[in-house]
């Protein structure tokens, strides 16, 4: 403790040695003579300075460098559709109108099936092997819960509108 004591103050003592020796003694004023009264110097008229013509250079910033472009999604399909992955049903909920057809199409790798109730009573898709497709039309306004019989987690729900 008492070496940076012993630092400390002779960093200090050296910044005041160091402060003292570089002052520059002020001079005494000088007395002011009694000047004639000086004649107005023109005010300089501003030269005009030409800007470079180099060609435009395009400036890229480090971010649009280091962004991504934007992945292309595509456009939703004109009829609903329900994507059947091997952990569920992509989207969990979907509203339509009536008169509306679903499609089911599954994209797992594993076989699924799509079983529901709702008005009008239930329904059953049988197995769907993966890329088969199950479409079913939905006349009657209500809430339709469906699952797959083979993994009963997998669960989703339409709500059919007027």
């Amino acid at each position: 403790m008492i070496w940076v004591r012993a630092g400390l103050l002779a960093l200090v003592v050296s910044v005041v040695v160091l402060a003292v020796t570089q002052a520059t003694p002020r001079a005494a004023p000088q007395p002011v003579a009694a000047q004639a009264p000086a004649t107005p110097l023109p005010t300089p008229v501003p030269t005009r300075v030409p800007l470079p013509t180099g060609l435009p250079q395009m400036i890229v910033s480090r971010v649009a460098r280091e962004t991504p472009l934007p992945r292309a999604t595509s456009t939703p399909p004109a009829q609903p559709q329900v994507t059947i992955v091997d952990n569920g049903y992509l989207p969990g909920q979907q509203s339509l109108r009536v008169g509306a057809s679903v499609t089911w199409i599954n994209t797992g790798s594993d076989g699924h099936d799509v079983t529901g109730t709702g008005p009008g009573g239930a329904w059953h898709s049988g197995p769907l092997a993966p890329s088969e497709r199950y479409e079913r039309s939905f006349l009657l306004p209500g809430t339709y819960d469906y699952a797959c019989t083979i993994h009963p987690e997998m669960r989703g729900r339409l709500v059919v509108q007027p």
